[in-house]
Formats: structure tokens, sequence, C-alpha cells
């Protein structure tokens, strides 16, 4: 089994496809190992020194660094370095396309081939020791199918790839005579469920074509099956409206006719002439016009000659003449062109067949606006006077042959800008497919450096062409392609496609292949996905899909990563995956590396990500370095140049411009937020200050009250009023005046003492029926200074903005209550 390296899988919930993530589990694998280093701080001031001047652009520091091998590879990727070990969704198996269902989804078209066998075999040997050995080397024959298919750029007929493949397996496995029966049985009853125009399709430079091919070919070929179904009922339609007519006319009785009527031995008794003179020729009310039969007669001609003919191509591909290979002669309904200029050349082409199915369409309407008995003479005449493709109905449009212009980012970029603008804005439903290699400009001179100005972003151009569809996906995401491809044709409008193949020149020691490199595209943002649908509306919100990406919400992805350290130790830490870990990938920008030199330590040497979070007074102070792991499995930190970092921050740039629209990091929606938090804060600081003047001022009223109160009993006890009925002060009260009652003389205090005698039990029942308003806590006013909940935690509770409340006061004390009361601030 090749298949060494255990993946995490990643589940996309939107369009339900389950790839593996660039970053394997490292479990079982050799681990990178960082050299053993003596650090030295004089040779590390001078490392810095030319470190920092290599960064900076100084041509003369580049030979005094080590510079990087072929076989370098970024960290997070070292495990693939041989990727016969790695399993991936290539081989494709291709469900043949039928003539009856046209809404299959991107799943239904295309699996790996390695689900397809897993899926087929378990249907006729469920039980688990059934089909033993075919089960037990499935991965064999997906790893011998993809030898097969990587010479070829054409889809393959899956039934003799995979009898080939079973043969190879027999002649490998070399098995006795009983177990080679019963696997030849069971690759017999494999091969018996494998439908009839089926194909298994690798991954090569032309993967995006054929999968855009196969599903123009899912959609088209149903939509033609039901309009000549259409086109058939029209021609019956006709004919029948013809014949009545010609029931109404002289010719339909002759007197031949009439003869031939009662047969050859009834003619000789009487006169077929005589008998046609007296018959009723009168068997409509209305006679056909001229011009309505001539109307008839035409459709119904037009409409027969394309029920002969049919449509023998349903497919034109207008590319530059630079695709040399058999497929595009061999593949069948399909027509190749070359030109100078496809996006202009697809649009003659499209005009052309418009013009021809004009006619035919035009003539199934009024073929039907017969039959129904509808047609107006000065409503429809002038309608199909002018008929064009631009009046054509979704349907008809649908059913014109596609018409895909591939045409070249750098050719686009300059002298072909002009036809590629108009035809986005044309709103003719033709396909342009364009493939890019993430790491060059497109609007880069001949031997220019990629990254001397900022990036032209043509999907970006693509999005300021408002009614159009853009799309960027790649080949290595199979699915979510020909999701993409999907939505483009059922739209009806100009789509772009921006395809990213991830080709790649291999080391001698480095197997790393295009699908690996180019899902390295999508994962350090060189290459994002998105999806930008018209149709759905007038917003971004509603128009804009964003799926595809990983780790949407970041700048860069991070994954975990395993290495030794110098002690041998296991070391468990994170690393984010840049543009510049992907553009290491690239043998022609090898020359923007150095190897760092272990014994230089340095704050100054921070990570690529760290570096491009910093302001620019900060960064200046820096020097951006990656992790790499060379052919040996040892770690090294590789100091990046100042052109490749701007590259870097020109294409988070762009990733968050994609984010912004997309809504998924929208700077206007954070500082609304911002704002209405900030808002809500000062209108609950507002209220604040409020409660807490009113609670003063309360406070102030209540004191004055009570001082007023307090000093108006002081004078009246001085000048011996008995305030107690008056006023209703209770006897406790009352006893708290001690300067009062030390003035009283001996009888007045005699009777005093009389009278609390008898009014003891009075008083003692009335502290019985004394009853006090519920507790309540001013909670606005809390400063949450916990001394209540540190009194009784189930009395005393906070709020959701930590603000004391009261609890269960089933749970507490009066006393604890008082106490609570008395220490609150």
């Amino acid at each position: 089994m090749h298949s060494g390296v255990a993946f995490t899988m990643r589940t996309d919930k939107q369009d339900n496809n389950t790839q593996p993530t660039l970053i394997p589990d490292q479990e079982g694998d050799v681990l990178p190992a960082l050299p053993v280093a003596i650090k030295d701080a004089r040779s590390t001031k001078d490392l810095l020194f030319t470190l920092r001047h290599f960064h900076l652009g100084d041509p003369g520091a580049k030979d005094e660094l080590h510079p990087i091998g072929e076989n370098y590879l970024p960290a997070l990727l070292n495990a693939f370095r041989d990727t016969s070990k790695l399993r991936y969704d290539y081989p494709l198996f291709l469900e043949p396309v039928g003539d009856s269902d046209d809404d299959r989804q991107a799943d239904q078209l295309a699996r790996p081939v390695s689900k397809f066998l897993q899926e087929t075999v378990l249907s006729f040997a469920s039980e688990a020791e059934a089909a033993k050995i075919l089960k037990d080397n499935l991965g064999w024959i997906e790893w011998h199918l993809r030898q097969l298919l990587k010479q070829k750029e054409a889809p393959t007929d899956a039934k003799t790839v995979l009898a080939e493949a079973g043969l190879a397996l027999q002649q490998h496995l070399d098995l006795e005579e009983d177990n080679k029966n019963r696997l030849q049985v069971d690759l017999d009853k494999l091969m018996e469920l494998v439908p009839t125009g089926s194909q298994v399709l690798g991954y090569g430079r032309y993967a995006a074509i054929h999968l855009l091919i196969h599903a123009i070919r899912s959609r088209v070929i149903p939509r033609h099956f039901r309009f000549q179904e259409q086109v058939n009922r029209c021609i019956r339609g006709l004919k029948t409206l013809l014949e009545v007519e010609w029931g109404k006319s002289d010719e339909s009785i002759e007197p031949r006719m009439a003869r031939d009527s009662v047969g050859i031995a009834g003619a000789s008794y009487f006169d077929p002439l005589a008998l046609s003179t007296v018959m009723d020729h009168s068997h409509g009310s209305k006679v056909m016009s001229p011009e309505r039969r001539i109307r008839i007669e035409t459709a119904l001609r037009v409409l027969e000659e394309y029920q002969l003919q049919g449509e023998p191509i349903l497919v034109r591909f207008v590319h530059l003449g630079k695709l040399a290979d058999p497929w595009l002669e061999e593949t069948l309904d399909f027509e190749a062109i070359s030109d100078s200029d496809p996006c202009a050349r697809a649009t003659s082409v499209f005009d052309q067949e418009a013009q021809r199915l004009a006619k035919i369409f035009s003539a199934a309407r009024i073929a039907q606006l017969e039959i129904d008995g509808i047609y107006e003479n000065a409503l429809h005449d002038p309608w199909f006077a002018s008929f064009n493709w631009e009046a054509f109905s979704q349907d008809e449009l649908l059913l014109v042959p596609a018409v895909i212009a591939l045409d070249s980012a750098d050719r686009v970029a300059g002298d072909g800008m002009r036809s590629f603008s108009r035809l986005l804005s044309s709103g003719r439903p033709i396909q342009i497919l364009m493939r890019v290699q993430p790491h060059n400009n497109p609007g880069a001179l001949p031997g220019e450096d990629p990254f001397q100005n900022f990036r032209i972003e043509l999907g970006y151009l693509g999005i300021s062409h408002r009614q159009a569809v853009i799309a960027q996906s790649s080949a290595a995401r199979h699915q979510h392609l020909l999701q993409r491809f999907l939505s483009a044709l059922d739209a009806t409008r100009t789509s772009l496609h921006i395809i990213n193949t991830g080709l790649r020149e291999t080391g001698e020691a480095v197997g790393l292949n295009a699908w690996l490199v180019a899902g390295a595209a999508l994962e350090g943002r060189a290459h994002p996905f998105f999806h930008i649908d018209p149709a759905a509306g007038d917003f971004a919100e509603a128009r804009m899909d964003f799926s595809g990406n990983p780790q949407q919400e970041a700048d860069w992805p991070v994954h975990p990563f395993k290495y030794q350290d110098e002690n041998e130790n296991l070391v468990e830490t994170e690393l984010a995956f840049t543009f510049a870990d992907y553009a290491l990938l690239i043998a022609r920008l090898r020359d923007h590396y150095r190897v760092i030199p272990p014994e230089c330590d340095s704050q100054a040497l921070v990570p690529v990500e760290q570096y491009l979070a910093m302001d620019a007074d900060e960064a200046y102070q820096h020097i951006p370095y990656l992790w790499a792991v060379d052919e040996n499995a040892i770690l090294r930190r590789l100091v990046v140049s100042r052109e490749l970092t701007l590259a870097c921050l020109d294409r988070r740039n762009y990733w968050r411009t994609l984010q912004e629209l997309s809504g998924v990091r929208n700077r206007y929606v954070d500082l609304a937020v911002q704002k209405t938090r900030a808002e809500e804060e000062a209108k609950f600081e507002a209220e604040r200050e409020r409660l807490l003047n009113e609670h003063h001022q309360e406070v102030e009223r209540v004191r004055t009250e009570a001082a007023g109160e307090a000093m108006q009993r002081l004078t009246d006890v001085l000048l011996g009023l008995d305030v107690s009925t008056s006023l209703g002060i209770s006897t406790r009260a009352a006893a708290i005046t001690t300067p009062a009652t030390a003035l009283e003389s001996p009888v007045q205090e005699q009777d005093r003492k009389s009278e609390a005698e008898i009014e003891a039990p009075t008083e003692e029942a009335e502290d019985e029926e004394v009853s006090f308003d519920e507790p309540w806590i001013d909670t606005m006013l809390c400063t949450s200074c916990n001394d209540c909940l540190n009194i009784n935690p189930l009395l005393f509770v906070y709020n959701e903005n930590k603000q004391a409340e009261l609890g269960d006061v089933n749970k507490g004390t009066y006393t604890q209550l008082v106490e609570a009361a008395e220490i609150c601030p």
C-alpha cells in the first residue's frame, strides 16, 4: 500500500467536499532536527550585518551566505517529500453522461478512483472476508493507474485501464492457482459494474479543460435531447395543421379519389366524375391564408432539417495554437479552433452559432404559436423579423453549443486586454478559461522579476465587469472546480475561470507533484478561491462565495509542527504557511532565500508571519525568516529578501480585500460594532452618573431632614415637651435620647417608669406586628467589591455585568442583610 502519510481530514460543509489537508500528521515519519550550534556573540553580530544587507537587496551579501539547494522544502511540507506515499484525489473516475439528467452535482459527475473502487467492491462483497485479496490491493491498483496516466493528458476509457490494472495486479502478486482464480472472479465482477462510457482522468496540464468539457456535456446533452423531442412534437403539430387545411380544399375530393373510395369493382356501376360534381366540398368554415400557409411550411422545413442534422458539435474550443496534443482531434463532438486572439474569435464563433440557431428557435416558437392558434401577425411578425440571441430565452441560450476561449494571462494583461474586457462586458454565455501561475505577475515584462511591481489580479479585474460570472479555483480541488463550472454553465452569462494547475520542476530527491504544489498555492494565499454570481443579487454578501479556502478568518493558515531540538527532545509547535513558503517551491525564486547559519542567534530574527504583522517602524529593526528542511532532514532557517517580503504583503492585502467582499473580515462591520459598543457604553455611563447624582441628592435630602428632625426633638426635650405622643416616637427611640432623660426630675422619672411599665406589654405586641419593606440593592451603583458576596454568596449574586443583586432571600438572615448594608461602599 502506498499511503504512508496519515492525513487530518477537513470537511467543507458548504461544498460537502472532504479533502485531505495540506499538512499531514507527522507521527511515524522521520522528524526534522535542529543542527547543533555553538553560539558566538561576535559571529552573530557580523552575520546579522550580512543578513540585513541581503534582505535589503545588497548583491554583494548574496555571495557571503550559503544558497539553498533545489531539495529544500518548507518545513510543513517536508512530510510530503516522497509523494509516492501520498494518496490524493486523482485519478478521477468520470461518470458517463446520459441524455435524461442535467441537474447532477459535482460529486455525481466525478469522484476519486479510490472511492469508486471501494464502493463498487463493497457492493458485491460486503462481508469482511469476501474478495479479501482484491480489497487488500485496491491501493496498488490506484497507484498503478496513477503511473499509467502520467503520460496521458486526455480522459481514458475506464474499462480499458481498469482491465489493464487488474492484469498487472495478477502479475505483481504471482499467486497460487486457487487464489489467482479467486482474484480473477472478483476482478470480473468489478469490471461488470464499471459503467459503459465512464472514463478515468489523471492529473495533468489540461485537467481543468477536460473537467469543463465533462461538465458541459452533462448539461448540454440532456438539454438537446429534450429540445429534439420538442422539435418532433412541433413537426407533428404542423403536419396536422396542413393535413386539416388540405382536407378543406377541392383537391381532396377528385373523381379518381371518389372512384378509389368505392373500389375497382364498384366503379363500373357509376360515373366518378358525376359523383364528384354532386359531392359537398365545403369541409371548413375558413380557408388558411397564403401568408399563414407559407409561414407554417417554412417553419416545418427548418425543423425537419434540424431533425435530420442535430448538433454534431457541442463544444467549440478556441485557443492560441499552442496545444498540439492528439486529444484535440480525438475528442468527440469537440472542435478546436486556433487563433491569436481567442476572446475576439470566441465572440464571432458564438455570434455565428447564435445566428444559425435563431432560425431554428424562431421556427419552434412559430410552430407552437400556430399549433395553439394564437399567432397574431401585427404582434409576432415584427418580433421574429429582428429575432437574435439577445431575444433568446434562458433555455434557448443553454442550447447554444458551448464556446470556450483559452487565453493567456500574460497576453490578456497586455495586448489582449481590450478584447478580453469587451467579451466580459458583452453578456454572451462564453466560458473564458485562463491558467495562471500564482507566483508570476501577468503584467511583468519578459525576463522581469515577478516581484518588481504589484501583481495584476485578473480575478479582481474580472470582478470590475459587474455582470460577468467570475471564479478562481484549481484543478487540484476537483469538486470545487466542477461546482464553479456548473454554476457558470447555468448562469447564461459570460464567465471567467482563473485556474491554477501547479506545475513544478522536481529536484533529484524531491518528488513533489503538481497537485501538491497547487494545494500549497491555496494554503499560502497565492491563489485564493472565490466565486462571483451577479444573478444572486446586488450586494456582495449574496454574490460572493468564499468557500474552499482554509482558515478563512486568518491572514495565514497555521498548522501543528513537530521536530527534534538540539538535545533530540520532541518539540511540538505551530507554524504559519505564508506566500514565502509557497514561493520556496518555485525554482526561479530560490535566489530570494539564503541559509541562516545555526550559530546566528538574535532577537532581530523573526518568522515571516510575525514580521508581516509589525508596523513599518518596528519591522525595520528585524529580519524575516522561514523554516525549511533540507534533503538530510535538517531544520534550517532561511532569510527572505525584501522583494519577496513585499510580495507577501501584497498577497495579504489581496486576501484581506476578498475577505472584506465576502464578509468574513469586514472592516466596516468592525467599525460599526465598535461605534455601537462605544455608544452603548456612553449611555450606560451617563445613566450611571444620573443614578449616582440622584442617589447623592437623596442622601443629602434624607441627611438634612434627619438632622432637622433630630434638632427639633432635641429642642423639644430641652424645653420639657412630651413629644412621644405627638410625634409617635417609640419607646425604643425615646430610650436612645439619654441626654433628655438625664434632665428629668425624680418625680417625672418615676412617672415615666410607671408609664413604661404599663405600656411595656403593648410595646412588645407592637414590635411583633412591625413589618419592613422588601430588601433591595442599587445594582446600578454596585462597584463589584465582593464584600457582600463574601458574607453570603447565595443571598448576594452578580448579574451579567458583575454587579450585585439579591439572590435567594430565604438563604440568608436579616443580620447578614444589615451587615452587608453597613459595609457596602
